[in-house]
C-alpha cells in the first residue's frame, strides 16, 4: 500500500511539472486558434497523456532493472557467489517496493520474483533469520506451492522441527495440499508431537492413513496412545488399536481400548472384518470382564438396545448429569471464545511482523499520525502565542431597576443566616419570588426572609392569607420593600 501511494504521488508531481512545461510551450500556438474558453481542453489532454506516459516509462524502467538483477543473481548463484546473488535478489525486491512499478503490474509480476527468491533460500545450506522469515511469509501467501512447501517442511523438521509459531502456517499448507504425501506425513508427525486431536489434526491423520504408503510402526503406536488418552471407542480408533497392538509396549491398555470398541460399536457389513479381528484378541475373556475393561471410554453413540428402565431417583440423577454436561459444554464454548480471539490476534500480529509489506504500511500509518499530531500542536502553539486583538466592547452599566411595587411580605426572621437561606431555597422550589436581607434591630443582626413585592398593602395581605391557607407559611406582616442582601 505504501508503494502504491509513492508511485501515484511521484507520477502526479512529474505530471504537474512536465505537463505544465508542455502546456506553456504548446498553448500559445493553440490559443489564437481555439480561444481562451477552450484552452482547458488541450491542458487536460496534455496532463492525462503525461500521467499515462510517465507511468508506462517508470514501469518499463523498473521491470528492466528487475530482469537485469535477476539475471545477475542467477549468474552469481551458479558460480557459488551466494552473498552477491542474495544482494541482487534483495535489490530486485526493493525495486518492486519502490515507486517505479505500477501497482497492477507489481501484482502480476512480483509473484515470479518471490518464488525465485524462495527457491534460492531453500537451496542454501545455512538459513539466516531473514531468509527463514521470507520463506514463512512467502508460504503464508502461497501455501499451494508444493515444491517450496515440501522442501521447507523437510528442512525445518530435520533441523529443530516445527514449532508452535508454525501451527497456522502448517494448517494453511495442509489445507492447500491435501494429496501431498510428504507434507501430510510431516504435519501428522507434528500434530502427534503436540498431541492434537482437533479437526485439522484428525483430517491430517485420515489423509495419511488412507494414502497408499508405508507408515512406520511408531506412528500407529503414538496415535493409539493418543486415542487411548482421549478414551476413544469409535470404529476408526479400533482400526488404529488393531494396527498398533502388535508393536506397542502398552498392550494391556490397547486391549482395554479394543474391548470398549467391541462393546460400543454396532455390527455392520462394513465393519464386520474389523470386529472379527478384534474378537480374536479378546478370545477367552469373560463378557463381564470385557465390560469392566471398557469402563471410562466414550461410546460413539447411545445404543437403544442397551437402555434399561430406571427408577425415578435414577432418572433424576441422569437428568442432573445431562444438565451438568450441557452447562459444561456451554462453559467451554464461552470460555473458549476469548482463547480463540486471542489466538487469532496473536496470529495476525505474527503475520504482520513477518511481512515486510505490512510493517511498511503500519510505519506509514504511524508516520502520518505523528505528522498530523505535530501539525496540530504547531497550529495550537502559534494560536496561543500570536493573539489577535479584537475590539473590546464598551461596558454598558445597567441602570438600577426602578421599584414600582413598594410593599412586600416578611414571613420569617432569624439570627443565623443559614436558616434564612434554607427557607429561601424551600420557598423558591415552590415557585415563590423569595429573598433574604440583613437588618439590625435591638443591637442584633437579623436575617429577614421576604416574598415578592406588591403595589398596595391589600394585595400583599391577600397573597399572605393564601400562603397561610395552603400551609406554606405560618405568619406574615406587610413591610416596605427594600432590595435583597448580596
Amino acid at each position: 500500500m505504501l508503494s502504491f501511494f509513492k508511485h501515484i504521488a511521484v507520477r502526479i508531481w512529474l505530471t504537474v511539472f512536465l505537463g505544465g512545461v508542455a502546456c506553456l510551450w504548446v498553448l500559445p500556438s493553440f490559443q489564437a486558434r481555439i480561444g481562451l474558453e477552450w484552452a482547458l481542453l488541450p491542458v487536460a489532454l496534455i496532463l492525462v497523456t503525461a500521467f499515462l506516459l510517465i507511468g508506462w516509462v517508470s514501469t518499463r524502467w523498473g521491470l528492466g532493472s528487475v530482469e537485469r538483477l535477476i539475471h545477475e543473481a542467477g549468474v552469481f548463484e551458479r558460480d557459488g557467489m551466494v552473498s552477491e546473488a542474495e544482494n541482487r535478489f534483495r535489490r530486485a525486491l526493493a525495486v518492486f517496493d519502490s515507486f517505479l512499478i505500477s501497482p497492477l503490474v507489481k501484482k502480476q509480476k512480483s509473484g515470479v520474483l518471490t518464488a525465485r527468491v524462495a527457491r534460492f533460500y531453500l537451496a542454501r545450506a545455512r538459513k539466516a533469520y531473514d531468509s527463514e522469515k521470507f520463506l514463512v511469509s512467502y508460504l503464508q501467501s502461497n501455501p499451494q506451492d508444493e515444491e517450496v512447501a515440501e522442501n521447507w517442511i523437510q528442512q525445518v523438521e530435520s533441523r529443530e522441527g516445527l514449532r508452535e509459531e508454525h501451527q497456522d502456517l502448517a494448517y494453511l499448507i495442509g489445507t492447500a495440499q491435501p494429496k501431498n504425501r510428504t507434507v501430510q506425513s510431516a504435519l501428522a508427525r507434528y500434530y502427534l508431537m503436540l498431541e492434537r486431536t482437533d479437526f485439522p489434526a484428525l483430517q491430517t491423520y485420515r489423509r495419511v492413513l488412507t494414502a497408499d504408503q508405508q507408515l512406520p510402526a511408531d506412528f500407529f503406536k503414538d496415535l493409539a496412545d493418543l486415542f487411548l488418552k482421549e478414551r476413544r471407542a469409535e470404529e476408526w480408533a479400533l482400526a488404529i488399536y488393531l494396527k498398533a497392538i502388535e508393536e506397542s509396549d502398552h498392550r494391556p491398555a490397547i486391549l482395554r481400548g479394543i474391548a470398549a470398541c467391541v462393546r460400543w460399536i454396532s455390527l455392520t457389513e462394513r465393519n464386520k472384518p474389523l470386529l472379527q479381528q478384534a474378537y480374536t484378541y479378546l478370545d477367552g475373556i469373560d463378557p463381564a470382564e470385557i465390560k469392566k475393561m471398557s469402563a471410562g471410554f466414550k461410546p460413539p453413540v447411545a445404543l437403544a438396545d442397551q437402555q434399561v428402565v430406571q427408577r425415578p431417583i435414577q432418572k433424576r440423577v441422569s437428568f442432573l448429569q445431562t444438565t451438568a454436561a450441557v452447562l459444561q459444554t456451554f462453559y467451554e464454548d464461552v470460555t473458549g471464545l476469548p482463547v480463540w480471539i486471542y489466538r487469532q490476534i496473536r496470529s495476525a500480529g505474527r503475520r504482520t511482523r513477518q511481512s515486510k509489506k505490512s510493517r511498511r504500511v503500519l510505519s506509514g500509518i504511524l508516520l502520518a499520525g505523528l505528522t498530523t499530531a505535530v501539525v496540530v500542536l504547531v497550529i495550537n502553539t502559534v494560536g496561543h502565542l500570536v493573539k489577535t486583538e479584537t475590539p473590546v466592547a464598551q461596558k454598558i452599566e445597567k441602570a438600577p431597576e426602578k421599584i414600582t411595587d413598594p410593599f412586600t411580605l416578611q414571613v420569617a426572621a432569624y439570627l443565623k443566616p443559614a436558616y434564612a437561606k434554607k427557607l429561601v431555597e424551600n420557598l423558591k422550589k415552590q415557585g415563590l419570588d423569595a429573598y433574604w436581607r440583613e437588618a439590625i434591630s435591638a443591637k442584633k443582626k437579623w436575617y429577614q426572609v421576604r416574598v415578592s413585592h406588591f403595589p398596595d398593602k391589600k394585595s400583599a395581605r391577600d397573597f399572605g392569607e393564601s400562603l397561610k391557607a395552603k400551609g406554606i407559611i405560618d405568619d406574615y406582616y406587610v413591610a416596605n420593600f427594600s432590595p435583597p442582601s448580596k
